[in-house]
């Protein structure tokens, strides 16, 4: 068994499967919206997620960001005001 509950699951449900979990990156969550059409685990979703990356050839590689994060908070002393720059 696929880990879907129906018999045989249609390309429409598939491509909506795929598109949840492209959209919000969360197994559970897409599994969670095609269980209102029929009972799907996240395996299933997985699955659907793998298979379509072997056809694409996706590369999953880490890519370098090119900017850096930076945390400023302003500080009141003695009613002065004062930044704290973190990166």
């Amino acid at each position: 068994m696929s880990g879907l509950g129906c018999l045989r699951v249609t390309l429409g449900l598939k491509v909506l499967g795929l598109a949840m979990y492209f959209q919000i990156s969360s197994l559970r969550r897409s599994a969670r919206v095609l269980s209102e059409y029929c009972s799907v685990s996240k395996t299933a979703v997985w699955r659907l997620v793998a298979k379509l990356r072997e056809k694409l050839q996706v590369a999953s590689e880490r890519r370098t960001r090119r900017f850096t994060a930076v945390d400023k908070t302003c500080v009141k002393v003695n009613g002065e005001q004062y930044w704290c720059i973190q990166p």
